[in-house]
């Protein structure tokens, strides 16, 4: 096995590469450049992005509140498959 593999160690040492390596460092560096970019943009909108979510959650929680109330405010309908009516299967089944 040593010398399968040392052959091929010589084989990828007499290779030549299929791409030219030149301009391959600039071109990293870009990338390196352009995600420092994102960062610096996601952190200068992170108190935004908080602002809407706590914008967002106050809308939910008072409309839920306020959906709530009207349902307390409202009185029971009765209908035949109502539980206050006890003419619902479920209430009919359980024998009571």
């Amino acid at each position: 096995m040593r010398d399968d593999l040392d052959h091929l160690m010589s084989r990828l040492a007499d290779a030549r590469p299929e791409r030219s390596l030149d301009g391959f460092e600039h071109v990293v560096l870009q990338g390196v450049a352009r995600r420092r970019e994102d960062i610096q943009a996601a952190r200068a909108m992170a108190p935004i992005r908080v602002a809407s979510i706590g914008v967002a959650l106050a809308i939910g929680v008072t409309t839920g509140g306020m959906a709530a109330a009207s349902t307390l405010t409202q009185p029971p309908q009765v209908s035949p498959f109502s539980t206050t009516a006890h003419l619902a299967p479920s209430t009919l089944l359980e024998g009571e």
